[in-house]
Protein backbone atom coordinates (compact mmCIF):
# COMPACT_ATOMS: atom_id res chain seq x y z
CA UNK A 1 0.00 0.00 0.00
CA UNK A 2 1.28 3.48 -0.91
CA UNK A 3 2.28 5.53 2.16
CA UNK A 4 0.88 9.03 2.35
CA UNK A 5 3.17 11.84 3.53
CA UNK A 6 2.20 14.91 5.58
CA UNK A 7 2.07 17.37 2.66
CA UNK A 8 0.00 15.11 0.41
CA UNK A 9 -2.38 14.28 3.27
CA UNK A 10 -2.88 17.98 3.98
CA UNK A 11 -3.66 18.68 0.31
CA UNK A 12 -6.27 15.89 0.20
CA UNK A 13 -7.89 17.07 3.45
CA UNK A 14 -7.98 20.69 2.25
CA UNK A 15 -9.61 19.62 -1.04
CA UNK A 16 -12.12 17.54 0.92
CA UNK A 17 -13.07 20.48 3.12
CA UNK A 18 -13.77 22.51 0.00
CA UNK A 19 -15.86 19.64 -1.39
CA UNK A 20 -17.95 19.64 1.78
CA UNK A 21 -18.70 23.34 1.21
CA UNK A 22 -19.59 22.75 -2.46
CA UNK A 23 -16.51 24.61 -3.63
CA UNK A 24 -15.78 23.68 -7.26
CA UNK A 25 -12.07 23.45 -6.42
CA UNK A 26 -12.82 20.72 -3.93
CA UNK A 27 -12.71 16.97 -4.23
CA UNK A 28 -14.00 14.21 -1.98
CA UNK A 29 -11.10 12.62 -0.07
CA UNK A 30 -10.34 9.06 -1.14
CA UNK A 31 -7.67 7.48 1.05
CA UNK A 32 -8.69 3.92 0.24
CA UNK A 33 -5.81 1.46 0.76
CA UNK A 34 -3.40 4.30 1.58
CA UNK A 35 -1.09 4.19 4.62
CA UNK A 36 -0.83 7.12 7.04
CA UNK A 37 1.73 6.62 9.77
CA UNK A 38 2.28 8.78 12.85
CA UNK A 39 0.47 11.81 11.40
CA UNK A 40 -1.06 14.57 13.55
CA UNK A 41 -4.61 14.90 12.16
CA UNK A 42 -6.30 16.42 15.18
CA UNK A 43 -9.64 18.06 14.41
CA UNK A 44 -9.68 17.25 10.68
CA UNK A 45 -13.06 17.07 8.98
CA UNK A 46 -13.36 13.88 6.94
CA UNK A 47 -17.14 13.73 6.87
CA UNK A 48 -18.29 11.15 4.28
CA UNK A 49 -14.68 10.53 3.20
CA UNK A 50 -13.73 7.27 1.49
CA UNK A 51 -11.26 5.52 3.79
CA UNK A 52 -11.85 1.90 2.80
CA UNK A 53 -8.93 -0.26 3.88
CA UNK A 54 -6.81 2.74 4.86
CA UNK A 55 -3.98 2.18 7.34
CA UNK A 56 -3.96 4.83 10.08
CA UNK A 57 -0.98 3.60 12.14
CA UNK A 58 -0.26 5.47 15.40
CA UNK A 59 -1.99 8.61 14.12
CA UNK A 60 -3.67 11.33 16.18
CA UNK A 61 -7.29 11.89 15.13
CA UNK A 62 -8.45 13.43 18.41
CA UNK A 63 -11.51 15.60 17.86
CA UNK A 64 -11.70 14.60 14.19
CA UNK A 65 -15.04 14.56 12.37
CA UNK A 66 -15.69 11.26 10.59
CA UNK A 67 -19.47 11.46 10.31
CA UNK A 68 -20.79 8.87 7.80
CA UNK A 69 -17.23 8.10 6.71
CA UNK A 70 -16.54 4.84 4.89
CA UNK A 71 -14.02 3.09 7.17
CA UNK A 72 -14.73 -0.43 5.97
CA UNK A 73 -11.71 -2.63 6.73
CA UNK A 74 -9.70 0.29 8.10
CA UNK A 75 -6.65 -0.40 10.29
CA UNK A 76 -6.54 2.01 13.25
CA UNK A 77 -3.77 0.29 15.20
CA UNK A 78 -2.47 2.58 17.94
CA UNK A 79 -4.49 5.55 16.69
CA UNK A 80 -6.19 8.00 19.04
CA UNK A 81 -9.72 9.21 18.29
CA UNK A 82 -10.49 10.79 21.66
CA UNK A 83 -13.65 12.92 21.46
CA UNK A 84 -13.90 12.27 17.71
CA UNK A 85 -17.34 12.46 16.09
CA UNK A 86 -17.86 9.25 14.12
CA UNK A 87 -21.67 9.31 13.99
CA UNK A 88 -23.00 6.67 11.55
CA UNK A 89 -19.52 5.73 10.30
CA UNK A 90 -18.97 2.30 8.75
CA UNK A 91 -16.35 0.41 10.79
CA UNK A 92 -17.20 -3.06 9.49
CA UNK A 93 -14.16 -5.33 9.57
CA UNK A 94 -11.99 -2.61 11.13
CA UNK A 95 -8.81 -3.44 13.07
CA UNK A 96 -9.06 -1.52 16.34
CA UNK A 97 -5.99 -2.79 18.21
CA UNK A 98 -4.95 -0.23 20.88
CA UNK A 99 -7.31 2.33 19.37
CA UNK A 100 -8.47 5.02 21.81
CA UNK A 101 -12.13 6.05 21.38
CA UNK A 102 -12.40 7.68 24.82
CA UNK A 103 -15.42 10.03 24.88
CA UNK A 104 -15.89 9.60 21.12
CA UNK A 105 -19.33 9.83 19.51
CA UNK A 106 -20.00 6.44 17.92
CA UNK A 107 -23.78 6.62 17.64
CA UNK A 108 -25.30 4.36 14.97
CA UNK A 109 -21.84 3.16 13.88
CA UNK A 110 -21.54 -0.25 12.26
CA UNK A 111 -18.88 -2.45 13.89
CA UNK A 112 -20.06 -5.77 12.48
CA UNK A 113 -17.83 -8.29 10.78
CA UNK A 114 -16.57 -7.55 7.33
CA UNK A 115 -13.73 -8.83 5.16
CA UNK A 116 -11.85 -6.54 2.82
CA UNK A 117 -9.80 -8.31 0.18
CA UNK A 118 -6.87 -6.32 -1.16
CA UNK A 119 -4.31 -7.24 -3.78
CA UNK A 120 -0.68 -6.96 -2.74
CA UNK A 121 1.97 -8.23 -5.17
CA UNK A 122 -0.65 -10.37 -6.85
CA UNK A 123 -1.89 -11.94 -3.61
CA UNK A 124 -5.48 -11.28 -2.54
CA UNK A 125 -5.95 -11.29 1.25
CA UNK A 126 -7.35 -9.20 4.12
CA UNK A 127 -5.18 -6.38 5.47
CA UNK A 128 -3.04 -7.59 8.37
CA UNK A 129 -2.43 -6.00 11.78
CA UNK A 130 1.18 -5.11 12.43
CA UNK A 131 3.17 -7.60 14.50
CA UNK A 132 3.81 -6.76 18.13
CA UNK A 133 0.92 -4.30 18.35
CA UNK A 134 -1.10 -3.97 21.52
CA UNK A 135 -4.56 -5.44 21.20
CA UNK A 136 -6.76 -3.75 23.80
CA UNK A 137 -8.73 -0.67 22.76
CA UNK A 138 -10.43 2.05 24.79
CA UNK A 139 -14.02 3.19 24.56
CA UNK A 140 -14.49 4.71 28.01
CA UNK A 141 -17.40 7.19 28.10
CA UNK A 142 -17.92 6.72 24.35
CA UNK A 143 -21.42 7.22 22.96
CA UNK A 144 -22.37 4.00 21.14
CA UNK A 145 -26.13 4.44 21.31
CA UNK A 146 -27.77 2.39 18.56
CA UNK A 147 -24.42 1.07 17.32
CA UNK A 148 -24.39 -2.17 15.31
CA UNK A 149 -22.04 -4.56 17.11
CA UNK A 150 -23.62 -7.86 16.09
CA UNK A 151 -20.96 -10.59 16.44
CA UNK A 152 -18.26 -7.95 17.04
CA UNK A 153 -15.15 -9.00 18.97
CA UNK A 154 -14.32 -6.35 21.58
CA UNK A 155 -12.47 -8.39 24.19
CA UNK A 156 -10.60 -6.75 27.09
CA UNK A 157 -11.74 -3.27 26.10
CA UNK A 158 -12.33 -0.40 28.51
CA UNK A 159 -15.98 0.55 27.90
CA UNK A 160 -16.57 1.96 31.37
CA UNK A 161 -19.35 4.56 31.49
CA UNK A 162 -19.98 4.05 27.75
CA UNK A 163 -23.48 4.70 26.41
CA UNK A 164 -24.72 1.56 24.64
CA UNK A 165 -28.43 2.32 24.79
CA UNK A 166 -30.34 0.22 22.25
CA UNK A 167 -27.07 -0.99 20.71
CA UNK A 168 -27.10 -4.36 18.95
CA UNK A 169 -24.55 -6.53 20.78
CA UNK A 170 -26.18 -9.83 19.89
CA UNK A 171 -23.59 -12.58 19.60
CA UNK A 172 -20.76 -10.14 20.38
CA UNK A 173 -17.69 -11.17 22.37
CA UNK A 174 -16.93 -8.69 25.16
CA UNK A 175 -15.08 -11.19 27.36
CA UNK A 176 -12.85 -9.53 29.94
CA UNK A 177 -13.98 -6.00 29.07
CA UNK A 178 -14.94 -3.29 31.55
CA UNK A 179 -18.57 -2.18 31.40
CA UNK A 180 -18.50 -0.43 34.76
CA UNK A 181 -21.23 2.23 34.97
CA UNK A 182 -22.15 1.55 31.30
CA UNK A 183 -25.65 2.40 30.04
CA UNK A 184 -27.00 -0.80 28.43
CA UNK A 185 -30.69 0.10 28.67
CA UNK A 186 -32.68 -1.43 25.85
CA UNK A 187 -29.56 -3.03 24.32
CA UNK A 188 -29.77 -6.36 22.50
CA UNK A 189 -27.34 -8.66 24.35
CA UNK A 190 -28.79 -11.92 23.05
CA UNK A 191 -26.07 -14.57 23.15
CA UNK A 192 -23.43 -11.97 24.05
CA UNK A 193 -20.30 -13.28 25.77
CA UNK A 194 -19.94 -11.16 28.91
CA UNK A 195 -17.73 -13.62 30.76
CA UNK A 196 -15.18 -12.04 33.10
CA UNK A 197 -16.56 -8.57 32.38
CA UNK A 198 -16.67 -5.87 35.05
CA UNK A 199 -20.30 -4.75 34.99
CA UNK A 200 -20.37 -2.94 38.32
CA UNK A 201 -23.37 -0.56 38.50
CA UNK A 202 -24.21 -1.00 34.79
CA UNK A 203 -27.79 -0.08 33.82
CA UNK A 204 -29.60 -2.96 32.12
CA UNK A 205 -33.28 -1.94 32.25
CA UNK A 206 -35.05 -3.32 29.19
CA UNK A 207 -31.90 -5.03 27.92
CA UNK A 208 -32.40 -8.40 26.22
CA UNK A 209 -30.00 -10.76 28.01
CA UNK A 210 -31.42 -13.99 26.60
CA UNK A 211 -28.58 -16.50 26.27
CA UNK A 212 -25.97 -14.01 27.47
CA UNK A 213 -22.93 -15.61 29.12
CA UNK A 214 -22.19 -13.94 32.46
CA UNK A 215 -19.78 -16.50 33.85
CA UNK A 216 -17.30 -14.90 36.29
CA UNK A 217 -18.67 -11.41 35.55
CA UNK A 218 -18.64 -8.90 38.41
CA UNK A 219 -22.22 -7.67 38.73
CA UNK A 220 -21.79 -5.61 41.92
CA UNK A 221 -24.78 -3.25 42.31
CA UNK A 222 -26.36 -4.26 38.97
CA UNK A 223 -30.17 -4.31 39.14
CA UNK A 224 -31.42 -7.04 36.79
CA UNK A 225 -35.06 -6.81 37.92
CA UNK A 226 -36.19 -4.86 34.84
CA UNK A 227 -34.08 -6.74 32.26
CA UNK A 228 -35.89 -8.74 29.58
CA UNK A 229 -36.06 -12.55 29.91
CA UNK A 230 -34.99 -12.32 33.56
CA UNK A 231 -36.61 -15.71 34.21
CA UNK A 232 -33.97 -17.51 32.08
CA UNK A 233 -30.97 -15.36 33.04
CA UNK A 234 -28.20 -17.51 34.53
CA UNK A 235 -26.42 -15.60 37.30
CA UNK A 236 -25.14 -18.53 39.34
CA UNK A 237 -21.50 -18.14 38.22
CA UNK A 238 -21.35 -14.35 38.59
CA UNK A 239 -19.50 -12.54 41.36
CA UNK A 240 -20.36 -9.37 43.28
CA UNK A 241 -17.33 -7.57 44.69
CA UNK A 242 -17.03 -3.98 45.89
CA UNK A 243 -14.73 -1.93 43.65
CA UNK A 244 -14.95 1.31 45.61
CA UNK A 245 -12.00 3.70 45.61
CA UNK A 246 -11.41 2.96 49.28
CA UNK A 247 -11.22 -0.81 48.73
CA UNK A 248 -8.94 -0.40 45.71
CA UNK A 249 -6.65 2.02 47.57
CA UNK A 250 -6.20 -0.41 50.47
CA UNK A 251 -5.18 -3.22 48.10
CA UNK A 252 -2.88 -0.88 46.13
CA UNK A 253 -1.10 0.16 49.34
CA UNK A 254 -0.57 -3.46 50.30
CA UNK A 255 0.86 -4.32 46.86
CA UNK A 256 3.20 -1.30 46.94
CA UNK A 257 4.49 -2.34 50.39
CA UNK A 258 5.07 -5.85 49.04
CA UNK A 259 6.96 -4.58 46.00
CA UNK A 260 9.20 -2.54 48.32
CA UNK A 261 9.74 -5.71 50.37
CA UNK A 262 10.77 -7.66 47.27
CA UNK A 263 12.98 -4.89 45.89
CA UNK A 264 14.83 -4.44 49.19
CA UNK A 265 15.07 -8.17 49.95
CA UNK A 266 12.94 -7.70 53.05
CA UNK A 267 14.66 -4.60 54.45
CA UNK A 268 11.77 -2.27 53.60
CA UNK A 269 8.04 -2.73 53.14
CA UNK A 270 5.95 -5.72 54.20
CA UNK A 271 5.28 -9.07 52.58
CA UNK A 272 1.71 -9.23 51.25
CA UNK A 273 -0.44 -11.76 53.11
CA UNK A 274 -4.00 -11.84 51.76
CA UNK A 275 -4.95 -15.04 53.62
CA UNK A 276 -8.65 -15.83 53.20
CA UNK A 277 -9.53 -12.52 51.51
CA UNK A 278 -12.10 -12.13 48.73
CA UNK A 279 -10.13 -10.50 45.91
CA UNK A 280 -12.36 -11.64 43.06
CA UNK A 281 -12.15 -9.51 39.90
CA UNK A 282 -9.20 -7.50 41.24
CA UNK A 283 -6.71 -6.56 38.51
CA UNK A 284 -3.12 -7.29 39.61
CA UNK A 285 -1.77 -7.28 36.05
CA UNK A 286 1.89 -6.40 35.66
CA UNK A 287 2.62 -6.15 39.40
CA UNK A 288 5.39 -7.83 41.37
CA UNK A 289 3.88 -10.43 43.71
CA UNK A 290 6.93 -12.64 44.25
CA UNK A 291 6.33 -14.72 47.37
CA UNK A 292 2.92 -13.15 48.10
CA UNK A 293 0.46 -15.20 50.15
CA UNK A 294 -2.99 -15.90 48.68
CA UNK A 295 -3.78 -19.01 50.75
CA UNK A 296 -7.52 -19.82 50.78
CA UNK A 297 -8.29 -16.57 48.94
CA UNK A 298 -11.28 -16.12 46.67
CA UNK A 299 -9.74 -14.96 43.40
CA UNK A 300 -12.55 -15.63 40.93
CA UNK A 301 -12.00 -13.74 37.65
CA UNK A 302 -8.98 -11.92 39.10
CA UNK A 303 -6.30 -10.81 36.62
CA UNK A 304 -2.64 -11.62 37.10
CA UNK A 305 -1.51 -11.15 33.50
CA UNK A 306 2.27 -10.59 33.18
CA UNK A 307 2.67 -10.66 36.96
CA UNK A 308 5.93 -11.71 38.63
CA UNK A 309 4.62 -14.38 41.01
CA UNK A 310 7.50 -16.77 41.55
CA UNK A 311 7.18 -18.63 44.87
CA UNK A 312 3.71 -17.14 45.46
CA UNK A 313 1.41 -19.24 47.64
CA UNK A 314 -2.08 -19.91 46.26
CA UNK A 315 -2.80 -23.15 48.08
CA UNK A 316 -6.53 -23.89 48.47
CA UNK A 317 -7.42 -20.62 46.71
CA UNK A 318 -10.48 -20.42 44.45
CA UNK A 319 -9.22 -18.73 41.29
CA UNK A 320 -12.00 -19.93 38.98
CA UNK A 321 -11.96 -17.96 35.73
CA UNK A 322 -8.83 -16.00 36.67
CA UNK A 323 -6.15 -15.05 34.17
CA UNK A 324 -2.41 -15.70 34.60
CA UNK A 325 -1.50 -15.13 30.95
CA UNK A 326 2.24 -14.58 30.48
CA UNK A 327 2.75 -14.58 34.27
CA UNK A 328 5.91 -15.80 36.01
CA UNK A 329 4.69 -18.53 38.38
CA UNK A 330 7.96 -20.40 38.82
CA UNK A 331 8.00 -22.33 42.08
CA UNK A 332 4.46 -21.26 43.05
CA UNK A 333 2.38 -23.33 45.46
CA UNK A 334 -0.94 -24.23 43.81
CA UNK A 335 -1.71 -27.18 46.09
CA UNK A 336 -5.44 -28.04 46.12
CA UNK A 337 -6.29 -24.74 44.41
CA UNK A 338 -9.44 -24.43 42.31
CA UNK A 339 -8.20 -23.25 38.92
CA UNK A 340 -11.12 -24.08 36.64
CA UNK A 341 -11.28 -22.12 33.39
CA UNK A 342 -8.03 -20.33 34.27
CA UNK A 343 -5.99 -18.73 31.49
CA UNK A 344 -2.38 -19.93 31.78
CA UNK A 345 -1.44 -19.07 28.21
CA UNK A 346 2.32 -18.43 27.89
CA UNK A 347 2.71 -18.62 31.68
CA UNK A 348 5.99 -19.84 33.19
CA UNK A 349 5.32 -22.74 35.60
CA UNK A 350 8.82 -24.16 35.67
CA UNK A 351 11.15 -24.81 38.59
CA UNK A 352 12.43 -21.76 40.48
CA UNK A 353 16.16 -21.91 41.24
CA UNK A 354 17.18 -19.78 44.23
CA UNK A 355 20.72 -18.93 45.32
CA UNK A 356 20.99 -19.05 49.11
CA UNK A 357 23.22 -16.71 51.22
CA UNK A 358 25.90 -19.39 51.52
CA UNK A 359 26.19 -19.57 47.73
CA UNK A 360 24.39 -22.89 47.34
CA UNK A 361 21.29 -23.23 45.20
CA UNK A 362 17.89 -24.74 45.88
CA UNK A 363 15.13 -25.73 43.49
CA UNK A 364 11.44 -25.07 44.09
CA UNK A 365 9.11 -26.79 41.59
CA UNK A 366 5.54 -25.64 41.11
CA UNK A 367 3.42 -27.74 43.47
CA UNK A 368 -0.07 -28.36 42.13
CA UNK A 369 -1.08 -31.60 43.80
CA UNK A 370 -4.86 -32.12 43.91
CA UNK A 371 -5.44 -28.83 42.09
CA UNK A 372 -8.48 -28.55 39.81
CA UNK A 373 -7.44 -27.40 36.34
CA UNK A 374 -10.71 -28.34 34.59
CA UNK A 375 -11.07 -26.42 31.29
CA UNK A 376 -7.90 -24.40 31.99
CA UNK A 377 -5.88 -23.14 29.00
CA UNK A 378 -2.17 -24.07 29.04
CA UNK A 379 -1.47 -23.01 25.46
CA UNK A 380 2.16 -21.93 25.22
CA UNK A 381 2.75 -22.48 28.95
CA UNK A 382 6.05 -23.88 30.24
CA UNK A 383 5.51 -26.59 32.85
CA UNK A 384 8.82 -28.51 33.07
CA UNK A 385 9.24 -29.93 36.56
CA UNK A 386 5.73 -29.10 37.68
CA UNK A 387 4.36 -31.51 40.31
CA UNK A 388 0.66 -32.19 39.72
CA UNK A 389 -0.12 -35.54 41.37
CA UNK A 390 -3.87 -35.98 41.79
CA UNK A 391 -4.69 -32.86 39.79
CA UNK A 392 -7.86 -32.73 37.68
CA UNK A 393 -7.27 -31.73 34.06
CA UNK A 394 -10.55 -32.64 32.39
CA UNK A 395 -11.19 -30.30 29.47
CA UNK A 396 -7.81 -28.57 29.82
CA UNK A 397 -6.35 -27.12 26.61
CA UNK A 398 -2.75 -26.94 25.43
CA UNK A 399 0.09 -29.07 24.11
CA UNK A 400 -1.02 -32.71 24.33
CA UNK A 401 2.43 -33.90 25.46
CA UNK A 402 2.51 -31.36 28.29
CA UNK A 403 -1.00 -32.24 29.46
CA UNK A 404 -0.22 -35.93 29.30
CA UNK A 405 2.87 -35.40 31.46
CA UNK A 406 0.87 -33.44 34.04
CA UNK A 407 -1.75 -36.17 34.16
CA UNK A 408 0.94 -38.83 34.30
Amino acid sequence: MLELRDKEALELITAHRRWLYNDRRGKRADLSLRTLRGLDLRGVDLTRAKLTGAQFINCNLDGAILVEADLFGVNLTGTSLRKANCHSADFRGAILAATDFTEATLKACDFRDGTLLVSVAGTVAPPVMEKGAETSSKMARADLAGAKLHHAVIKRTDMSAAVLRKADLSGANLAGSSLKDADLRGANLTGCDLSRTLMNRALVDGANLSGAVLRDANVFNVDFSNAAYLDILDLKDTISVDDSAEAAAAIADQIKAHEDWVESSGVKGTRADFFGRDLSAVDFSGRTLTGAVFTECRLRAARFDQCRMSLAILSRADATGASFADADLKGADLTAAILRRVDFRDADLRVQIVTLPDGTTREWPVRAGDAKFNDADFTGAQTAGMLAAGAELTGAKGDKAILAKLKG
